[in-house]
């Protein structure tokens, strides 16, 4: 996936299984941690990445990225893969939703952790409350965010634990959430956001029906203050009809 984030995808439901993984305050680094170089982490993170993907390596594929997803938690000191890591279960090796704890993914680095949740087959993230900055990528990237007051995810995750293998379904259109041997819990989506997902818009998408208003707004701004809009070239020695831009 790259660094390109943009996923257009028709999202009416998703039907899988759910892993819970309750823990709160996980960052976006912790999800999607710099490939190679950066700072501001530990020894121990730096190994695991350069033992998944030496320096100078060819950028990843979907599928190196699925590897490279919670790395401190998906392996062990000596690469090997961690079996008490949720997503490294038989039961939740499969999962396509994540269910996680409060505030999942803070922190104010753009990383492609939305991309890399993508790449290890989780479509959507159901919690409480997600950080803005990975909350604005899972939108890029077509991960579907779903926000759950903490006492219904926690009831979802104990039904969850109980019978892994049965798959949960989460219905964009009826905004609902359920299994076949449970009721179904109402949750609420932004409608633009809904709609973004459920039409498979992008940001381009979105914006095109107010076209021809910003074309509007454009012509009568550019006459108001034609210098705006002019090249460097064009603007050299022509600012006298500019405010300020007169001899002293």
């Amino acid at each position: 996936m790259g660094n390109d984030l943009t996923h257009v995808t028709h999202l009416t439901h998703i039907t899988g299984i759910a892993a819970p993984y309750l823990r709160n305050d996980v960052l976006i680094d912790q999800i999607a941690p710099p490939v190679a170089g950066g700072h501001g982490h530990g020894p121990e993170m730096h190994a695991v990445i350069r033992r998944q993907h030496p320096p100078g390596a060819a950028p990843l594929s979907p599928e190196e990225a699925a590897r490279h997803a919670f790395p401190l938690d998906r392996y062990l000191p000596d690469g090997r893969e961690n079996p008490g890591f949720i997503l490294n279960q038989p039961a939740y090796r499969d999962a396509s939703i994540l269910l996680a704890g409060r505030n999942f993914g803070i922190g104010g680095t753009h990383t492609p952790a939305a991309a890399r949740l993508l790449g290890c087959g989780i479509e959507a993230v159901i919690t409480v409350d997600f950080g803005p900055v990975f909350h604005d990528d899972c939108l890029q990237a077509g991960l579907l965010p779903v926000m759950l007051g903490w006492s219904e995810l926690e009831s979802i995750a104990l039904t969850v634990a109980a019978a892994p293998r049965l798959p949960l379904t989460i219905d964009l259109a009826r905004q609902t959430i359920g299994r076949p041997d449970t009721g179904d819990i109402a949750f609420q989506m932004i409608p633009r956001l809904r709609r973004r997902f459920m039409e498979g818009l992008t940001d381009i998408d979105e914006t095109r029906p107010f076209q021809s208003e910003a074309d509007t707004f454009r012509e009568a701004h550019e006459r108001r203050q034609p210098w705006i809009y002019q090249s460097t070239g064009e603007a050299t020695g022509e600012t006298a009809g500019k405010p300020g831009g007169g001899q002293q």
